[in-house]
This record gives structure tokens, sequence and C-alpha cells, in this order.
């Protein structure tokens, strides 16, 4: 007993750090995962031995029993690894082949660890305690399904194994051995010797342990499972993206790959010994074997429906150029399909869309065309009232500046007749008022502006003017600083008014000893929303005890009002000589 317990505990041990190696060896690898998942269950089964050779009671030794509930999982990991290892990856690649597999092992383990229909008690034998099978269906069943799992796994590493060749051959060599040690022992010692009334202790795990211990060793040898052009083209055909038909020298489907099943709905069964016409009808078969196709676009012909490929052939010759077969790969091109089909309904669509458009466009064009036309009429007409207006309003400026004159030129007239200094004095001030404006019309009428004066260059002809005919001598200097701005009529008039004004009192009585400098100023102020006009001398001075808007003078009169009318302001700095400052902003309504 003891020795079957050490034996059972390296198994155990054993196992474990044999399913570390194989799994870490290659951790990727379908066989090397599902091989190390298998040494760790055969660890897991060893220890329940272990644990079953250390109690005492039959009820503690039926626990461990139990414990080792999925044993028959063991014939489900030997024909998982037996397809693995012997390539039959078009198998796996189907779902139903794990259900098929496993399903049937899980309902059996379910039924052994709930009911006693599998393992019915235990005794002691002279090894320790084994288990009592029950004499029932489920027991049978469970023998069944594992035997022929297990015959099924040894069937196919037998013909592996005969037919490999090189380096596969070895590979098959160590699965050989690791499939067929413990299935031949396991037979022996778990059937043909209890059948014989034979009592013999189960060794199975141990010899489990050994076959999993032999592919080990080649994966440590070898690098099992090895890379081999036959794993590669077949991985390469059973996961490519395009369907694959292979057929004969007699046009017959021989192998096909996973797409192509996937894509006619028919079973591999269904398609092998098929002519090229079942699932390609409108492809002549005798084109084909006369010369290689690209790129066709033609039908497979489903169980559903016509699947619109695009298909290439290519003929399969020996070196005497004899016919081997044929070799028809493709995709599905549907949703390309369906793409130009929605193209082409909305090139349709655009086309009526453009179409519409185009004569909305046309409609709207002809109409703007009529309204362009109307337009230019409207504004060839309203040009032509405009130079009439222009031309009129030139001529009232014309006629004004000509009635200011004769004004002008009646008061000097008259002057001639007025002995008295005093009333002289006012019809030449009245005469210069009168030109002040006359000169501002003039102005008017000479600029293609109707509105609006250079008033820097008005300023400059009126104060010339005052200079000429108040004849001071050469004693008298006249200063200009003049910024070039643009007034409105409105603003131009009273300003120009009281330009006059203001100089000719300057001229009157700043310099009653003939010299001295008259200074005019004038610019803009905030970005030309304000104007500031200065005028000064530096002759005698303003008395310092009269009041500028008080005086009976009509001049100064006549400046404090037109000031008002501008909304401006006037200052008067009588500190060196005489200085009036005006402020004021044009109306908007002048701009």
């Amino acid at each position: 007993m003891l020795l079957f317990s050490i034996i059972s505990l390296i198994i155990s041990v054993s196992c474990l750090f044999m399913g570390n190696f194989i799994y870490y060896r290659n951790p990727h690898n379908q066989l090397n995962q599902v091989l190390a998942l298998f040494s760790l269950f055969i660890g897991y089964l060893a220890f329940t031995d272990f644990g079953g050779t250390y109690v005492t009671t039959a009820e503690q030794a039926y626990w461990w029993i139990k414990a080792a509930f999925p044993w028959m999982f063991t014939a489900s990991f030997f024909i998982h690894l037996a397809l693995l290892s012997t390539e039959k990856f078009n198998i796996l690649s189907r779902k139903i082949t794990y259900i098929i597999i496993y399903l049937p092992s899980a309902i059996l383990a379910i039924i052994n660890l709930t009911t006693p229909s599998i393992t019915q008690g235990v005794q002691m034998g002279y090894w320790g305690w084994t288990y009592i099978p029950a004499d029932s269906v489920a027991y049978s069943l469970t023998l069944l399904w594992t035997l022929s799992l297990a015959f099924i796994s040894a069937i196919l590493v037998l013909n592996y194994y005969l037919k490999s060749l090189g380096i596969k051959r070895q590979q098959a060599k160590y699965i050989f051995l690791g499939v067929y040690l413990p299935l031949i022992s396991g037979v022996l010692t778990e059937f043909i010797l209890p059948f014989m009334s034979l009592p013999a202790p189960s060794i199975l795990n141990l010899l489990m342990a050994l076959g999993i211990g032999f592919i080990a060793y080649g994966i440590w040898k070898f690098k099992l499972p090895q890379l081999t052009s036959s794993m590669i083209s077949d991985r390469i055909l059973s996961t490519m993206s395009n369907f694959l038909f292979l057929l004969d020298e007699e046009r017959k489907i021989i192998h096909v790959n996973f797409k192509a099943i996937e894509l006619s709905g028919y079973r591999e069964s269904e398609l092998l010994g098929q002519p090229l016409d079942f699932v390609f009808p409108h492809i002549n078969r005798s084109d084909s074997y006369s010369k290689s196709l690209e790129n066709l676009e033609t039908f497979l012909n489903s169980k559903q429906r016509e699947i619109p490929v695009l298909a290439s052939t290519s003929i399969i010759k020996t070196a005497k150029h004899d016919v081997l077969g044929l070799v028809l790969v493709g995709s599905d091109i549907s949703q390309l399909k369906e793409a130009e089909k929605e193209r082409d309904r909305y090139r349709e669509h655009l086309e009526e869309l453009v179409e519409e458009r185009t004569k909305e466009l046309e409609k709207t064009n002809r109409k703007l065309k009529k309204e362009i036309i109307a337009h230019e009429k409207a504004e060839e007409e309203l040009k032509d009232s405009l130079d009439e207006k222009e031309i009129l309003v030139k001529e009232i400026h014309h006629r004004v500046k000509n009635n200011l004159m004769i004004i002008s030129s009646l008061l000097n007239l008259q002057s001639h007749y007025i002995t008295d200094e005093k009333s002289l004095n006012i019809f030449k001030e009245s005469q210069n008022r009168a030109k002040s404006m006359a000169l501002i019309h003039e102005r008017l009428y000479r600029t293609d502006s109707m509105r609006r004066i250079d008033f820097d260059d008005y300023i400059h002809t009126l104060a010339t003017d005052l200079f000429h005919i108040y004849r001071l001598g050469p004693g008298i200097n006249l200063t200009l600083d003049l910024e070039s701005v643009k007034l409105d009529v409105n603003s131009a008039i009273p300003l120009g008014l009281i330009v006059n004004e203001l100089v000719t009192n300057s001229l009157k009585y700043a310099f009653p000893d003939g010299k001295g400098e008259l200074s005019i100023k004038f610019r803009s102020l905030n970005r030309g929303d304000e104007f500031e006009l200065v005028i000064s001398d530096n002759g005698v001075g303003f008395p310092q005890d009269l009041d500028f808007r008080k005086v009976d003078s009509l001049g100064l009169q006549l400046v404090c009002n037109l000031t008002n009318q501008l909304n401006g302001t006037i200052d008067l700095d009588n500190t060196h000589g005489t200085m009036f400052t005006i402020r004021f902003k044009e109306s908007k309504y002048a701009k």
C-alpha cells in the first residue's frame, strides 16, 4: 500500500511539472495547450488515488473515489489529442466536434458524481481501496464510450504514423507510444484481468503519465509539433478567406476548404464527387480545363441562392503536360455588387436631381436676366436723373454764388457814396461776408461732390483775400497750419463766416503799429469725429474786463450764434494776444 501511495504521489507531482513544461514550451500552439491540460488532469486523478491510500474507513475511501468522478474525460482528451497530432484541422474547425467529444463525458461525469449508477461502492484489495463498478446501463455506456474513443484515437495515430515520412514520422513515433502504451496496458489491467477474475491494482494513471512523458520528450527533442509543409498548406487552405475547390482529371470535386462549405451551404460530403457545374453552372467545363481563367465574374450556386463571385482557375499538369486536375479559387462579391447597384441607383437619382436643378437654374437665370435688364434700365434712368440733379445743383450753386457776388458788388458800389468811416466799415464787412459765402458756393460748383468742399483750401483762399482787402503792409505775417479735411456745406458756410469775422477782427484791431503775426490752425480730432479751429494773433489782445459773448459787436455776436448753430464750443485765451478756439462735431446726416 505504501509503494502504491508513493507512486501515485510521484505521478501527481510529475504531471504537474510536465504540464507546465509542455505549455510554456509553446503556449500559442493548441496541441501544447490541450496536452498540458490533460497532464494536469491526470495529476489530479493520481492525487485522488494518493488520498485514497491513507483512509481507514469505507466512507472516506468512497469520498476519494467520488472525487475522481470525471475520469471518463480521459477518453475525450485522448481523441482530442489524436485529432490535433494527426492534423485533422478541418474536423476541429467545427464546433459540433467539441460537443461530440466532451458533452457525453460531461453527462457521465455528472451521473457518476450524483448517483451510484457508475461507482457503486468500494472494497479493500491488497494494494488498497478500489471502486466497485455498478451493474448498470450507465456503467456499460461509460465503458463503451471510453473504449470507443480510445480505439478511434489509436486508429488515427496508427494510420498517421504509417503514412508519415521523415521528420513527421519521428514526431508520430512519440505520439504513437504516448497513445498506445496507456491504451494497451489499460485494457489489460482494467478489463482483461478483472474479466479473468485476477485482481490487479489500477495503474492506468501511471501508464498515462508515462505516455505524456513520451510526448513531452518528443516536444523537448524534436520541438514537437514541428512545422511542416503539409501543416502549413492544410492550415492555409482551411483558414483562407477565399473559397477553394480542387477537382481531379475527371472534373469531379475532390477537396473543398471551410470557406467553400460555408458559402455554398452544402456539407463537405455533399460536395465531394460532384461535377464543377454542380456549384458553378455558368462555367464551361471544357474551357476551364483548356486554359486558366483569371478574375472571372460568375455565380456560385448555393443551397439558398446564386451568389455573385470573382473566380480564377489554375490547371494542374504533370511534367509531360498531362492534366491532373484544376484549382478554382475566388471570393464572394455580393457586397460589391450591392454597392454597385446602390451606386447606379444613386447615379440615376443624382442625374434626375441634376436635371431638375438645371431646369430650376435655367428658370432662375432667365428671371435674373429680366431683373438685370430692369435693374440696368432703372440704373440708367437713375443715373440720368442724378446727372440732371447734379447739373441743377451746380447751377443753383453757380447762381447763388453769382447773386452773392452781385450783392458784394452792389455793396462795393454803394460804399463809394458813403463818407462816414463807420458806415463804410459796415459795408466792407457785409461785402466780405457775402464774398466768404460766395467762395463756398464757387468751390461746390467746381468740385465733383456737390455737398463737400476742401476746407483747408477754402481757408487759405479766404485768408489771403482778406489780407489783400485790408492792405496792412509787409509787417504782418500770416501762418497757416491746415489739415486736409472735407466739410459738408451745412458746416462749411457757418464756419467760413466765423473765419471771416475773426480774421477781419484781427486784421482791423490787433496790429495798430502794423507789426505782428496772425495764425490759423484747422484739424480733425478723435479719428475725424470732431474738428478744431484755432485763430490767434500776437497783437494788442482782447480787453481783460470785456466778455466777448456780451459785446455789441455784430461780428462777435455772429461768431457766437454760428458756433451754437454748429453745436460747438468757443473759448477765448487772451494771455498772449488773442486766441479763439472753436470745436464742433459734424452732424451725422451731413456725412
